[in-house]
């Protein structure tokens, strides 16, 4: 799982809105200075976030920063889902919107609404369950969750139950209970807040119906745009392969595609590829498809595929995987008859 570069923004800005060396807990990750991570930029692994968040619990020297967290003014950082949630109709449109656009920012959304007769109730995945990054991420998604239902003009006996799937952190209770109310409970087996349904569907008092529809429509061509990835980058394969034994530049493989050479370059950067690797990683899956077909000697693989000669595409090869084309060559055979022999 990958996260947007925005969740690694908004949290050093939480740690510097409240007092902390963001830069530390970044360089602990293993991340630069803040200004290096471009909100467009390529999408890190979760595991990075997971350290980050961590890093930001022992920098604070808070072992329930997430309760923080969850109510800064930094997580107006989200601005697309800011934009759109500020000026909202209702909270239903607003969690209903959360669900849709967090794709956005994460491979999922991290809040699901569920509404039966006893009530509405907000079910937390953090995309980070475990350990103490996992318990920073459930501390301030549910915080925020509570504070959406006070966006709402909810009070404190609006918030009917709330469930953490961990004990209560040691000398932690009261602030658990701050943030919550009384009727916090631990060991659960889900984390979750259940709150008066009825607040669902109030009318909230910043709703702007020509800023919200304007929000809106920016948000579906942004989640349009980020949908639009894999399309491309299969575009873009599909035109390298193809075009073999042609190897294509970034500028030809553009005017295939009717897109000036610069746009295609900055659109596979925010997705975190360049043409070059594509088009390596698209020679190596058209060098092992034709070297699996034992008819054809190395050199008409290497001519194939428009290498200048058996020796370039021998040191190529090697490069990519660490051997040498017959030597690949006779272990996917013996590979292929062991799976014969088992089926058989």
């Amino acid at each position: 799982m990958f996260a947007s570069p925005v969740n690694f923004k908004t949290l050093a800005y939480i740690l510097e809105t409240e007092g902390h060396d963001a830069a530390l807990a970044l360089h602990r990750c293993g991340l630069g200075s803040v200004d290096g991570l471009r909100d467009d930029g390529p999408w890190l692994p979760v595991g990075q976030l997971e350290a980050l968040m961590t890093a930001a619990v022992e920098v604070s020297r808070d072992p329930s920063f997430g309760l923080v967290a969850g109510k800064s003014k930094a997580l107006m950082r989200y601005v697309t889902l800011t934009h759109v949630t500020l000026v909202a109709p209702t909270l239903r449109h607003v969690l209903a919107d959360i669900s849709r656009f967090a794709a956005l920012v994460l491979d999922k959304s991290e809040v699901t609404l569920c509404e039966s007769p006893e009530g509405a109730r907000l079910d937390v995945t953090p995309v980070v369950a475990l350990g103490t990054g996992g318990r920073f991420r459930t501390e301030l998604v549910a915080t925020s969750a509570v504070q959406m239902i006070g966006f709402a003009r909810g009070g404190a006996q609006d918030v009917l139950e709330v469930e953490f799937p961990y004990l209560c952190p040691l000398d932690q209770a009261a602030r658990y209970e701050t943030t919550f109310g009384r009727r916090v409970r631990f060991g659960r087996d889900r984390c979750s807040v259940t709150f008066n349904a009825s607040l669902l569907d109030v009318p909230l008092q910043t709703h702007d119906p020509v800023a919200y529809a304007q929000a809106h429509a920016r948000a579906e061509a942004a989640l349009s745009a980020r949908d639009a990835g894999p399309r491309l980058v299969e575009g873009v394969r599909r035109c390298l392969l193809t075009a073999l034994p042609l190897q294509l530049s970034l500028r030809e493989t553009a005017e295939r595609l009717n897109l000036t050479e610069r746009g295609l370059r900055r659109r596979l950067a925010a997705l975190g590829v360049s043409h070059a690797e594509l088009a390596r990683r698209c020679l190596q899956q058209a060098a092992e498809d034709a070297l699996g077909n034992q008819r054809l000697a190395t050199k008409q693989v290497a001519s194939r595929l428009g290498f200048s000669s058996v020796a370039s595409f021998h040191r190529a090869f090697r490069r990519w995987t660490g051997q040498k084309p017959v030597a690949w060559r006779t272990a996917r055979s013996i590979q292929g008859d062991d799976i014969d022999s088992r089926v058989r």
